[in-house]
């Protein structure tokens, strides 16, 4: 390898490249180091982390096999959801009329108000549940994927059985073939409400709604034209949402009938015609794959990359899952770029903190609020675009206050019902050969590798060495709490 002066080329196995193409080489291994580091990264991005034992038992099947268990997760070892009124929409028009002349329907509406709120409350509390109970994790880390990027926020829906019906079409869709789930989406009536879609009709399509499908769901910015857009409008006129049972539904006199050219096709075509199309269009596996690499792995990769990525994606017909089991053994998804470089949402703080620690998740009176100081309100994404990611999860105040929530993980959170004592510093410190079982060294190593993803630097390391310290050997309990707040609230743990 030879720099060659004067620009941001180098000469490398006897060719040229340039900086980018260098750099993208120079951090992708050709080969995957599979040892219980890789698949405890693995188990950090696929899902929301897992025990040092549960890396150990992904690293000895091999990583084809750790990929196959984790994408195998099929969410039937979830709570039940709450239950949700799928009449929501005609019972609170009912009230709404009614209290403008009726003070007794008034206090029935604030009294439908207030449980409505309380259902909503409890819809949060309970995908963060489903998040923390599933066997990897990987299905809910998924639906959360597609839920910042089909964002829909309850601040405008605001009725429960749409938003937790969409949610469950995200769930159900999700790993599947991708035309299946825009299908979904464009007819789903929680997406329907958000983007005005249920007032498009043949006379004045909402070509607003066809602009957000093309740019932020299939395509991206600057990959149609403004006539896709008109044409794809005129598609997807018609549907609207039955206030009687929440249902999306086609009004036939409201759709417009007329031919459609699309992309280069012309047809009476209609929503899932339109679908169809779209996903038809190379770059839709591009722009797809992108965005889940960038999820899953790292953002800017190199072009080659997504174009590798999007041909398995095309290739395998827009199967979600396909694209994740390739992504999951890509040497560059192990390679120094990912590992531990990732800031984690508030989401998976919280739910990978309760997984590490082997307990139940904090109470929704203290989860909730923190989820939206934290800055990411399930159910109620900021825009269309959904969450930013990555740096805009940190600034000082999030950071202080992911510090200091972390004494609630060892003192607020329960201990899950069905297992011993979670924070056992017995079992902890059993890895370690007998005769040097309670060092500190030895303790502090197993600790960090619990709860960190990177090392701990010289100031965590220095601090949760003095804890264990103060105790005589063996240490009990109240000493690996200690340990532990320290571990959850220091700069390191925000990694993954």
């Amino acid at each position: 390898m030879q720099w060659l002066p004067g620009s941001l080329v180098f000469f490398r196995n006897g060719a040229v490249t340039t900086g980018l193409e260098f750099w993208a080489a120079m951090s992708s291994p050709d080969e995957i180091l599979w040892n219980s580091d890789a698949a405890a990264h693995l188990l950090r991005r696929a899902g929301f982390g897992g025990t040092p034992e549960d890396a150990e038992v992904l690293a000895a099947a091999g990583l084809e096999v750790a990929v196959d268990r984790l994408l195998a997760d099929d969410g039937r070892s979830l709570p039940s959801p709450p239950a949700t009124d799928p009449a929501e929409g005609r019972r609170r028009r009912e009230l709404t009329r009614a209290v403008r002349s009726d003070e007794a329907a008034r206090l029935e509406f604030r009294a439908y108000t207030r449980a409505m709120k309380e259902t909503f409350d409890a819809m949060r509390t309970w995908w963060l549940e489903c998040m923390r109970a599933g066997d990897a994790g990987v299905r809910e880390k998924l639906t959360l994927f597609w839920h910042g990027h089909f964002a829909t926020s309850q601040t405008k829906v605001r009725f429960n059985h749409l938003m937790l019906g969409q949610n469950e079409t995200f769930r159900r869709f999700g790993a599947g073939p991708f035309r299946k789930l825009c299908a979904a989406m464009v007819r789903d009536p929680a997406m329907l409400v958000w983007l005005d879609g249920r007032q498009s009709q043949g006379k004045a399509p909402n070509e607003n709604f066809a602009r957000e499908i093309l740019e932020l769901f299939t395509l991206g910015e600057g990959h149609y034209t403004e006539r896709d857009i008109r044409e794809a409008a005129r598609c997807f006129t018609g549907w609207v949402v039955n206030p009687e049972n929440g249902d999306s539904m086609l009004v036939p006199r409201r759709h417009d009938n007329g031919r459609k050219t699309l992309f280069g096709k012309s047809g009476k075509f209609g929503a899932e015609d339109a679908v169809d199309i779209i996903c038809s269009q190379p770059h839709c596996a591009e722009f797809l794959a992108t965005k889940l690499w960038e999820f899953y792995a790292y953002p800017q990769p190199h072009p080659e990359l997504i174009k590798s990525l999007a041909a398995h994606f095309r290739k395998n017909d827009l199967h979600t899952g396909e694209l994740l089991r390739m992504i999951f053994t890509r040497p560059e998804f192990y390679s120094p770029r990912a590992m531990a470089k990732q800031i984690k949402s508030p989401a998976q703080w919280m739910v990978q903190a309760a997984r590490e620690t082997r307990r139940q998740l904090l109470p929704p009176g203290v989860a909730l609020p923190l989820s939206a100081e934290l800055g990411q309100n399930l159910f109620m994404p900021p825009s269309v675009k959904g969450w930013d990611g990555g740096t805009s999860w940190i600034n000082s105040a999030t950071l202080i206050r992911r510090s200091n929530t972390a004494l609630l993980f060892t003192v607020a959170a329960p201990p899950l019902p069905v297992e011993a004592e979670s924070l056992d510093a017995a079992a902890w410190a059993a890895v370690a050969p007998p005769e040097t079982r309670f060092d500190t060294g030895t303790l502090a190593e197993r600790l960090e590798k619990v709860f960190l993803a990177a090392p701990a630097g010289p100031a965590t390391r220095k601090r949760l060495e003095a804890v264990l310290e103060e105790s005589d050997f063996p240490c009990g309990d109240d000493t690996v709490r200690e340990a532990s707040v320290v571990l959850l609230g220091c700069p390191e743990y925000n990694l993954c």
